[in-house]
């Protein structure tokens, strides 16, 4: 599983900066009456560490950490959920905000509608979704055997965002901002899809 090969790929990392993404989540919040933040696809943790210092209330969900990241999450008042997110079970109206940074990009369609369903039901009214994901204009774009319209892979699938489709799976939200964002990572530049929505 994709959430599996994150953390043993952060798993012996010492530092970690937070993401560009959640610097800029980070910016929109700032003086936004929020407590709670949903951190879905942890990964190494760093995002959510990040929101932490921000003095917010986080929750790190993942199918599997190391027990030094656990252990690094506990010590800043993060708690953490194991979870697949094929299988995501969370509490009705306890979020002000989910950060989903890379993490919902691995899905058939019919698994992301699930699942953004469950965000959108775990979120309190008025509440937030930031999601990025990676772009049909990123050089893995049509590797591996073609699964469906957009989505590719074999062990690692993978699931291409165009903002359109960004914007059909956040139907139920009222969206505040969909773009497309590029990041140099050899040998060529990422390329993906953000969006931030906010619970009608």
């Amino acid at each position: 599983m994709p959430l599996k090969k994150s953390a043993d790929n952060w798993s012996n990392k010492n530092t970690w900066p937070p993401s560009r993404f959640a610097k800029r989540v980070g910016k929109y919040l700032k003086g936004k009456k929020i407590k709670t933040v949903l951190d879905l696809g942890c990964g190494s943790g760093r995002d959510a560490q990040y929101f932490a210092k921000q003095d917010y209330i986080v929750t790190a969900l993942d199918l599997e950490l190391s027990e030094r990241q656990k252990e690094k999450l506990s010590q800043q008042g993060i708690k953490y959920i194991k979870q697949d997110l094929r299988r995501l079970k969370l509490k009705s109206k306890i979020f002000d905000a989910v950060f989903a940074h890379l993490s919902l990009h691995y899905f058939d369609d019919r698994t992301l509608d699930k699942i953004i369903v469950r965000i959108y039901n775990c979120l309190k009214p008025g509440g937030y979704f930031f999601i990025k994901c990676k772009s049909t204009a990123d050089p893995l774009f049509g590797q591996g055997k073609k699964l469906a319209e957009n989505y590719f892979g074999s062990d690692l699938k993978r699931h291409f965002f165009t903002p359109e489709y960004m914007k059909e799976k956040l139907a139920k939200f009222k969206i505040i901002k969909i773009q497309k964002t590029r990041s140099f990572v050899r040998p060529g530049q990422a390329a993906f899809i953000e969006a931030m929505a906010v619970k009608k």
